[in-house]
């Protein structure tokens, strides 16, 4: 699977030993990089505590809080002293979320004012011992010297050394103030620079000797918390894009997918293509159907679906493994333009990196217009000889582990693994765990410990491996063999290493989780840092996909400008938290209604139950009890006419390191069909009379016997809600209804008084 050293191979791991022998004491660990930040929370009055492990080496805590769609942060609201281990804000609402992010460096670069004589020649030089310059596979550094007020140079991508000569301006002083701004990528370490005299080549200033910092790189966390935040009843429309070869053999498995979309708020479509379809073709189905529907979120990739490549990109270091990268994110971005024009590179050691004009593989090394719009995900197990099953069987596995996540029928201890076998190198890609962990769980639940050995035994909902690899390896973390020998009990990991983030290999060992044990996902997360903490608040993890792609601000400091190779191995619907359904849904027509009945979870602490209602399996569901049900019975007093499929579901609120939100089980199904009827006693055509029916604006009711006494009017709409209550005086001729502000639909009329009861369904056109 691998080959010889190449001559990059050998510098590139000379200068890693020099990197990590010599500057490891000074760089901060993955812990250190983090602050790992967890909430407590009251509800009267409202409050949020924020908490996180003491930090010796913390000069600062810079305190930010957005709301959950705002694309900055604005100015802190608060700024604490470096041994400080909690926030408190008051200033906060039940029922709404807020974002936070702690820095104990902030995000600013190093600015250093040089004095030089005016007319002097000065030779500014910078170097980057990785040759990779400031940007852009690894951050969205850069440098600039100005003098005078003007930009006398910049860069960023400038390989191992960029300079810059000009004569310092004369302002009027004996003093010509020239400033030097750098803002260091996740390599904080590897840069470093010179000012000298370019005439004599005496040195003026310098960042400091090489391998010390110019500037660490920010050092942070970030949390979503809240107090008992709503539950999220509609997630949206996902496209289910299945091989067709899967079509007969996992009919089944697919259908009771599509099942537990439905049953999880999601409407579905689903398309069958085939493997020998170009990609072009591919994305063209995907993009028919989102523009055809305007609440497509999420797209799943079942089987073995064509693979884009696109870029000249080297993520995890290695420049002999420079090139095209598998880029799903190709099939995600809605309006971009895809090339395949300019790049041609062919230096790459295995042919897979290779990318060259007109080639089928696209030239963009970042996503073209910045917004990906679409969360994909992918279970793809071609090549994956290692497993003992066929690539079908093992498609079938993972949908039958999914389906018993999701119903809680799995369900593991709620903490998270990590075995970082990289420490402080590299910039620490473990950080990716204690950041997002601490929020799920809290930093006390975090296990350091051996990723197979211990996930073999004990149950973790998260874990985190990384350490130097290969296409089917991590070194002190372990192989794709080992996950075909092993059964691991965790549902979502992140691994890091080199070459398997291009997981595109046979027998890749990114995609190897998915074929074993109870794993769901997998992803390459330390180059960039993945962004999770919306999940430990209810969010799916292709949400959070689309956060960590979607970074282009810099907001959650992301490294790289939003790379291709950004990927989720694994469905984008999964969510961490899974509630106990219901069960033994029964039905019974009483007169004009339908009682539902049904047995509680047996091993859940619930607040009550949601019930939906739709005209069929795939049709739009409508919450239908306007408030929580806490009892297991519910009438359903206005049902559709013919097919009434119902759905209930749990409601738990739920507790994580982050809060409390309402939570949603998948539902409880059935269906059962109901006819109108009119009971002539009850309604009497001489005593009424309703019109126009239908109608577009107004009815007139007529009384013509029934004058005798006060009634009580009602006007119900589909849903069981009361729109209009009034009194009808005794003795009234009529009574006229308008319904111009009202949504076209079927409305139900209903009118009573001490002994008698009428009903009439009226139709708004």
């Amino acid at each position: 699977m691998c080959c010889s050293m190449s001559f990059n191979t050998i510098l590139f791991f000379l200068l890693s030993v020099f990197f990590i022998n010599n500057i490891n004491a000074q760089m901060p660990s993955a812990e250190e990089r983090s602050v790992q930040l967890s909430a407590t929370t009251q509800s009267s009055p409202p409050q949020i505590q924020l908490n996180w492990k003491a930090d010796i080496g913390a000069s600062k805590y810079v305190v930010y809080r957005k709301s959950l769609t705002d694309t900055a942060w604005g100015n802190p609201i608060a700024l604490l002293d470096g041994d400080a281990t909690s926030y408190i804000d008051n200033n906060v609402s039940v029922g709404l979320g807020y974002e936070y992010a702690f820095f104990k460096e902030d995000f600013a670069p190093r600015i250093d004012t040089v004095c030089v004589d005016a007319g002097t020649e000065v030779k500014f030089t910078i170097n980057d011992m990785y040759g990779v310059g400031l940007c852009c596979s690894f951050g969205h550094g850069y440098y600039e010297i100005k003098n005078c007020d003007l930009i006398v140079g910049t860069g960023n991508d400038f390989g191992m050394t960029d300079e810059v000569i000009f004569t310092a301006c004369n302002d009027g002083s004996d003093c010509s103030e020239v400033y030097v701004t750098v803002k260091t990528d996740m390599f904080e370490n590897s840069n470093s620079w010179t000012l000298k005299n370019n005439q004599t080549g005496t040195q003026i200033a310098s960042s400091g000797s090489v391998g010390s910092f110019i500037k660490a790189r920010p050092e942070y966390g970030f949390i979503y918390a809240g107090i008992e935040l709503p539950a999220i009843e509609a997630r949206g429309r996902v496209l289910l894009l299945v091989d067709n070869s899967l079509t007969a053999s996992l009919s089944n498995e697919i259908e009771e997918l599509e099942l537990d979309y439905i049953k999880d708020g999601w409407n579905v479509s689903t398309e069958y293509v085939s493997s020998m379809e170009s990609v072009t073709e591919v994305k063209a189905t995907i993009q028919d159907i989102y523009n055809q529907n305007n609440d497509l979120k999420a797209v799943f990739i079942l089987g073995h679906i064509p693979i884009p490549f696109s870029g000249d990109i080297y993520p995890d270091t290695h420049f002999e493994y420079r090139g095209s990268y598998a880029a799903d994110v190709y099939y995600g971005e809605m309006n971009g333009s895809w090339t395949d024009e300019t790049v041609d590179n062919t230096s790459a050691v295995f042919d897979i990196y290779h990318n060259t004009p007109n080639d089928g593989k696209f030239d963009q090394s970042s996503i073209p217009t910045g917004v990906v719009e679409l969360q994909v995900g992918r279970v793809d197990f071609f090549e994956m000889s290692a497993f003992n099953e066929s690539e079908t069987m093992l498609i079938q596995q993972y949908l039958n582990k999914s389906h018993a996540f999701r119903n809680r029928d799995i369900n593991p201890q709620r903490r998270a693994l990590i075995d970082d076998n990289f420490q402080q190198a590299f910039a620490a890609p473990a950080a990716s765990g204690y950041r997002n962990f601490a929020s799920m769980f809290g930093a006390d639940n975090i296990v350091q410990a051996d990723y197979f050995t211990t996930l073999e035994e004990e149950s973790y909902l998260w874990s985190y491996g990384c350490g130097s690899g290969s296409i089917i390896s991590s070194a002190g973390v372990g192989t794709t063999e080992d996950f075909s020998n092993s059964s691991l009990q965790s549902i979502f990991t992140m691994l890091f290493g080199s070459q398997f983030g291009n997981w595109a290999y046979p027998n890749d060992f990114l995609r190897a989780p998915l074929a074993s044990g109870s794993t769901l996902t997998s992803c390459w997360a330390g180059n960039p840092p993945w962004t999770l903490h919306h999940m430990a608040m209810g969010h799916t993890i292709g949400y959070s996909l689309l956060k960590t792609q979607n970074e282009s601000n810099e907001l959650y400091l992301g490294n790289g400008p939003q790379l291709v190779h950004v990927a989720l191995m694994g469905d984008p619907t999964l969510r961490m938290h899974m509630v106990q359904p219901p069960s033994n849904l029964q039905f019974t027509t009483i007169d004009n209604t339908i009682e539902l009945n049904w047995s509680a979870p047996t091993d859940e602490t619930v607040a009550g139950y949601y019930i939906y209602r739709s005209n069929a399996v795939d049709g739009n569901f409508s919450r239908i009890n306007p408030t929580t049900v806490t009892g297991t019975s519910f009438t359903d007093v206005l049902p559709l006419e013919g097919s009434n499929v119902y759905m209930v579901k749990s409601l738990k609120l739920e507790n994580s390191a982050s809060g409390s939100y309402y939570n949603l089980s998948l539902g409880t199904m059935g269906n059962t069909d109901f006819e109108f009827m009119t009971n002539t006693e009850e309604i009497n055509r001489q005593a009424i009379s309703v019109f126009p029916n239908p109608t577009k604006e107004k009815i007139t009711i007529e009384f013509v016997q029934v004058n005798d006494e006060e009634l009580n009017l009602e006007l119900i709409d589909a849903l069981g809600r009361i729109i209009i209550s009034k009194k009808i005086k005794k003795n009234a001729s009529s009574e006229e209804l308008s319904f111009e502000k009202l949504s076209k639909g079927i409305y139900f009329l209903k009118i009573n008084g001490e002994q008698k009861e009428w009903l009439e369904r009226i139709v708004l056109e």
